[in-house]
């Protein structure tokens, strides 16, 4: 019998499974950030194996004997690893657990979207703390859009969405915005009283960009009630998103017209799925969705080779993504 963990890590927590070689998920677990910018790769590396110990821990209950030695290969899908240089720093610290076993590392994007189709081509928009995202076709090509990290990029993220929300209180404060309601649930969530608090806060090492990215729910509970500065966040991050994943989508599309020379390339139907926290919110999911939606209408215009277009939900997820990189090396 043959058995593979997959591990789906960022800054926020790390989920592992256990698949049988069936492909069924025979145990779960999970544990702290392994994204190696935020907990550094020793850390990350070690928060991979709790989470999969955890897992097998879990699996126990249907295979009784089973043990990290019997693994037959591991999968890691982690934030942070796109870069080469990145990549080999992790898989250096990832050799320390997996006790010489076959293992494959890529992104968690990555193993999103080889959990969300199966293989199959798509974009997968990943919006949590960060936002990236990724596309793939059925020859394997890549195409990567925006994950450019909090000072260069992940526009429309959490980690956006509570900075914003920040900013927009000290301009309301200052005369240089409108008033907001955002200040008494803000202030509530970060333990402060006051914004002359804010400032220090800001800049203190506990808080992470976890934290601020915790603060999107209350934006998006300030829009409900009509709050313009926090409905104006919440449109700016929805516009984001959505071109997010359409610039991904058009290289896709550029590069099937590139491939197909001088014929005429077989239009594609195009799969889009979500993930990430900030689509728990089903407003904003829809309205992101919709965003996407417009930015393809203006491909067919362009007569980019587009057939369709759906938003999706994935048939499974990143952990089992990353169990099924696995099986390439089994």
């Amino acid at each position: 019998m043959k058995f593979f963990v997959g591990v789906d890590g960022g800054g926020s927590g790390t989920r592992a499974v256990v698949l049988d070689e069936s492909l069924q998920i025979i145990g779960r677990g999970s544990a702290g950030a392994s994204n190696h910018y935020v907990a550094g790769a020793e850390i990350a590396a070690q928060n991979c194996l709790i989470a999969a110990d955890a897992a097998l821990t879990d699996a126990k209950r249907i295979a009784p004997e089973l043990s990290r030695d019997e693994i037959t290969a591991w999968g890691f899908g982690l934030a942070g690893v796109r870069r080469m240089k990145d990549a080999a720093k992790m898989e250096d610290a990832l050799r320390s657990i997996t006790r010489g076993k076959p293992f494959y590392l890529d992104t968690d994007v990555a193993a999103a979207h080889a959990g969300a189709f199966a293989g199959g081509p798509g974009v997968v928009l990943s919006a949590g703390t960060g936002a990236i995202a990724y596309g793939a076709d059925e020859h394997g090509d890549r195409f990567y859009s925006d994950g450019w990290g909090p000072l260069l990029g992940d526009e429309g993220s959490g980690y956006w969405i509570g900075l914003e929300a920040l900013r927009a209180i000290c301009r309301a404060e200052d005369g240089r915005g409108p008033r907001t309601r955002l200040a008494p649930p803000i202030f509530h969530a970060l333990g402060i009283t006051s914004i002359e608090q804010l400032v220090p806060l800001i800049h203190a090492p506990e808080t992470t960009r976890d934290v601020l990215a915790g603060l999107a729910g209350l934006v998006f509970a300030a829009a409900e009630s009509g709050d313009a500065p926090s409905l104006d966040i919440r449109q700016r991050a929805i516009q984001h998103l959505g071109n997010t994943a359409a610039a991904a989508a058009r290289a896709m599309l550029h590069r099937r017209r590139e491939r197909a020379g001088v014929f005429a390339p077989e239009p594609l139907e195009l799969l889009i799925t979500l993930r990430g926290g900030l689509f728990e919110d089903d407003t904003f999911r829809a309205s992101v969705g919709f965003q996407a939606g417009e930015r393809m209408v203006e491909m067919k215009r362009e007569f980019l080779p587009l057939s369709n277009w759906r938003v999706v939900r994935p048939q499974h997820d990143a952990a089992f993504g990353a169990a099924l990189l696995a099986q390439k090396i089994a």
